[in-house]
């Protein structure tokens, strides 16, 4: 498949040419990763002793995780000639060839491949290589597309693109030129998340462990938001409305200057409102029925714009979340069901849309319309495949998590509350990462993947808030730079009207107490962890930064309490502290009239030992 969408790239500088955006590298670098990645991991795993060409091996083997968006500077490297690159793939597919067909561990009959084999890192290749096939084909789709010609070893898109003759509506209308979306009942229900590790199939570190959640009553979109329905929001001003957007998803969207989504295209003049749509490979007429294709926060705007349209005050809309989606699912297909997974039973050759009704597993080479491929008994369309929905969660461990070591950062980085849960996989997503029924992957919410959204309807609370089920909620470390993650469910809604009063009125007393609960919490920390000492402790509140400026006013049997403390603070004390204590706390943080949260912190008391 590798080869069959780098076909596709005329000439050099297609490969060359890094996306407009800057912030990834250029392809050359996807054609040769996975190819080095295979290199790499059976040298680790001890499945080969050598290298194949180091230097390939060197620069071929980490990519970027996108950073900020007007963070620039990647693109300083001299890559290889397209036709070295090609050899050393032939080069490593040989290798690969012969640790298959001389493994004994591969042999007929063999034992199921665990986590402890070897071999695994072989499965955790291919499935990596899968990964960025989508990757890749997402950044062709970035690219112009003269860079580009289809051809025949890949799919068609899909069908509803094929009739020449339709006639596309410059203003489209609900229930004509795309599916009248609504809102279905998602009961309130318990779920568990989480792969078993003795299930018969590979996985990535993040989809082991388990959790069970309570996920209170909904009602979601029975559709993936389409081209149609997004429309109004673009035409109505939603880009140009402050108020619809987070903080950061206006400083994206100010630094862009969008406004509409990335992947249509201006066939008019400026406030014309008129649009076609980039595919892969060519600009195609407008197809409003299929999956809007946008970032986090275009999609969490879309959602303030909904509900700032709303008549009833009381409903709040918002993203879907990890616990819902599998509420949304067939019972076959949540992870409480370990019997099978779809992706272990799909017969070989065959197209998975029509085996299983799901655009995955490249069906298409293209997005279907929102309502072409049946819904799930509870009548929701395209929950796997077409597009990946975009997640309120931020993206967690699971309780039982453990990084694997064959590939020791691949979900660890990002669990710093700067990337949020994508679920169900789109027309790209292949094997365990997407067509898995137990996948959860992640990016950040200024990038751009194969991937849409659903609203969900919620009520509010008359204190003005909500329960948000999501899988960051008191999640088990590790963590980046501390804990980012809430520590309750319960999410003050920004603007809402609680009994004839702003929330900004109401949730004062929220949020005194909420502070004056979590002062409580340190204070019991700290007076039972200095209960020998008489002096008062220092206590340095911005972590291991305040403890690196405080440590030299405590003076030999004073105690200085760290919160929140993290890896680096034993580091900063040096030899002269001794830990006496450690444990979590609650720790408020306001950040506007009607926006707080509250995290689990890590805090440590130190006993100077040595002035």
């Amino acid at each position: 498949m590798t080869d069959a969408l780098f076909a596709t790239l005329q000439g050099e500088r297609a490969f060359m040419t890094p996306p407009p955006h800057q912030l990834r590298h250029p392809l050359i670098f996807y054609y040769g990763h996975p190819t080095s990645f295979f290199v790499n991991k059976f040298l680790v795993a001890g499945l080969i002793r050598e290298p194949v060409n180091p230097y390939f091996e060197h620069v071929f083997e980490v990519g970027v995780d996108e950073m900020r968006w007007d963070d620039m500077s990647k693109n300083e490297m001299h890559w290889p000639p397209v036709a070295d690159v090609l050899a050393y793939r032939r080069q490593v597919y040989q290798l690969i060839r012969s640790v298959v067909e001389t493994h004994p561990g591969l042999e007929p009959g063999h034992k199921q491949i665990t986590e402890g084999s070897p071999l695994w890192a072989l499965q955790m290749a291919l499935e990596h290589e899968r990964i960025h096939h989508e990757t890749s084909s997402m950044l062709m789709l970035e690219h112009p597309v003269e860079f580009f010609r289809s051809t025949a070893l890949l799919p068609s898109y899909h069908e509803s693109l094929a009739d020449d003759d339709k006639q596309v509506a410059l203003r489209p209308v609900a229930g004509v030129d795309f599916p009248e979306n609504e809102f279905l009942d998602v009961a309130a229900a318990k779920v568990q998340i989480g792969k078993p590790r003795a299930f018969p199939s590979f996985g990535w570190d993040n989809e082991y462990g388990h959790r069970e959640m309570s996920v209170p009553a909904c009602r979601a979109n029975k559709f993936l938001v389409s081209n149609g329905e997004f429309y109004d929001f673009v035409r109505d001003g939603g880009y140009l409305e402050p108020s619809y957007w987070s903080k950061l998803g206006w400083e994206w969207r100010c630094f862009r200057n969008t406004k509409w989504p990335a992947f249509w295209m201006q066939d008019g003049p400026s406030g014309s409102h008129r649009f076609k749509l980039r595919a892969m490979f060519d600009v195609v007429p407008m197809q409003w029925s299929w999956p809007a294709q946008v970032n986090f926060h275009e999609a969490q705007a879309f959602c303030k714009w909904k509900q700032a349209k709303q008549a009833d005050k009381k409903v709040v809309y918002h993203l879907t979340t990890e616990p819902i989606h599998q509420l949304m699912r067939d019972a076959k297909d949540r992870s409480v069901d370990t019997s099978s997974d779809v992706i272990l039973t799909l017969p070989e050759r065959s197209n998975m849309a029509a085996a299983t009704g799901k655009n995955l597993n490249w069906s298409y080479m293209s997005f279907s319309p929102v309502d072409a491929l049946p819904p799930t008994a509870h009548g929701f369309h395209d929950v796997f495949g077409n597009a990946w929905e975009w997640c309120e969660d931020m993206f967690s461990a699971l309780p039982g998590f453990r990084v694997h070591p064959y590939y020791d950062d691949f979900s660890e980085p990002c669990f710093d509350g700067e990337h949020n849960v994508i679920m169900g996989g789109s027309f790209a997503s292949a094997g365990d990462n997407g067509a898995s029924k137990f996948a959860r992957y992640h990016f950040r919410p200024h990038f751009f993947q194969h991937a849409g959204f659903r609203v969900v309807e919620q009520k509010m609370e008359d204190d003005g808030t909500i329960t948000l089920a999501t899988t960051d909620v008191n999640a088990p470390p590790p963590y980046v730079n501390g804990n980012p993650f809430r520590s309750s469910e319960r999410v003050v809604v920004s603007g809402a009207e609680t009994k004839g009063e702003a929330a900004g009125t109401s949730c004062k007393d929220l949020f005194e107490d909420l502070r004056r609960k979590s002062e409580q919490a340190l204070e019991a920390f700290v007076a039972k962890s200095t209960s020998d000492t008489l002096s008062k402790p220092l206590v340095a509140r911005d972590g291991t930064v305040a403890a690196a400026k405080l440590r030299r006013q405590v003076k030999c049997g004073e105690i200085l309490v760290v919160v929140p403390s993290d890896e680096a603070t034993p580091a900063v004390l040096e030899d002269k502290f001794e830990l006496l204590a450690t444990a979590e706390v609650p720790v408020f943080t306001q950040e506007s009239a009607t926006e707080a949260r509250v995290t689990a912190e890590t805090v440590t008391a130190w006993k100077k030992i040595q002035d």
